[in-house]
């Protein structure tokens, strides 16, 4: 059984949790930049904060940001070369951003689960928790699939209405039938 002092707790917020939400986005947007330093992305949101009357954040604060997002990055890491070395050679289709990072986070959650052997309480896992968890996990991926699929009618949609225009436009500028209908069909990938 794990003792609470082991287990992590919530504890008050940092001064990059109570950052507002724009700002926190531009730091984060930052630390992925791996050109700037952590003194120039400091003095930059810092200069934010100043214009809008709040207090700076400090090196160690940024610091510690840094080293726990990247604690968090190398976490997912590990768990999408487990998983793939697991269930690698299937296809998984590639969804938007957020359903990636959604996916990503329940396999390392699965994988946390799996390797620990234990919830928070310090009992063990049982199938029935196993099998909750990969219900979520196959819910995502269905969901992402829907989401590339109508991404993927949102092109098409977009394409065909944009030769379209090159078409109609191309007859308006003087081009005849066939070479406005030669232009449609080279902006749609048509090859004869």
């Amino acid at each position: 059984m794990k003792s609470s002092k082991n287990r992590p707790s919530r504890g008050r917020p940092s001064s990059i949790d109570l950052l507002p939400e724009d700002i926190r986005l531009q730091l984060n947007e930052a630390l992925r930049d791996r050109r700037l330093t952590q003194k120039e992305i400091r003095q930059a949101i810092n200069e934010l904060l100043e214009k809008r009357g709040k207090d700076p954040v400090s090196r160690s604060a940024i610091n510690r940001y840094s080293i726990h997002i990247e604690e968090k990055g190398s976490m997912m890491r590990e768990a999408r070369e487990a998983a793939d070395a697991l269930v690698g050679g299937l296809g998984e289709q590639k969804g938007t951003d957020l359903g990636r990072a959604v996916t990503e986070l329940v396999k390392t959650l699965t994988f946390d689960l799996v390797v620990n052997g234990e919830n928070d309480d310090g009992k063990a896992i049982g199938v029935d928790t196993l099998n909750k968890v990969a219900l979520i996990a196959q819910r995502i991926e269905r969901a992402s699939k829907i989401s590339l699929e109508r991404e993927a009618q949102l092109r098409q949609q977009v394409l065909l209405e944009a030769a379209d225009n090159v078409e109609e436009s191309a007859i308006q500028s003087g081009m005849n039938d066939e070479q406005a209908q030669w232009m449609r069909e080279r902006l749609l990938g048509v090859t004869k």
